[in-house]
């Protein structure tokens, strides 16, 4: 049986996938404060990651890059390549939204280059597809 805690994860990570606001805002404070209760290193990377995103949805660029590079760093610690490429997504898609158009190719690029290299092929279609729309 799973905890809250897995629940609220995969909700908020749900709806950070599905770009869904209402579910950000619905689920974030108990992902965040059921992953920060349980110390769980990976969890609250992923609730980073949505908060991230709600941040970019808001329009709150800043917020949202720093939300964003803190948990491709903890991705990073945890050596978690689809995890990183995910997170590097959304912080190219920040930077394409600011139109720091470089900073944005090399976020999807290096998703890219994680999504490759596990074989991941939607995802490395995603990135491919973002890069292609900075030209």
């Amino acid at each position: 049986m799973a905890a809250d805690l897995d629940m609220y994860v995969m909700a908020v990570d749900g709806a950070a996938r599905a770009q869904d606001e209402d579910r950000l805002s619905q689920y974030l404070s108990d992902a965040e404060e059921s992953a920060e209760h349980a110390n769980h290193t990976l969890y609250k990377a992923v609730v980073r990651r949505a908060r991230g995103v709600a941040h970019r949805l808001a329009g709150e660029w800043d917020e949202a890059a720093d939300q964003l590079a803190a948990a491709a760093d903890e991705f990073r610690a945890l050596d978690t390549p689809w995890q990183i490429g995910r997170t590097l997504l959304e912080l190219g898609e920040v930077e394409q939204g600011r139109k720091n158009i470089e900073l944005a190719r090399g976020h999807y690029l290096e998703a890219l280059t994680a999504f490759e290299g596990l074989g991941a092929a939607p995802d490395s279609e995603r990135a491919r597809t973002a890069m292609e729309s900075l030209s």
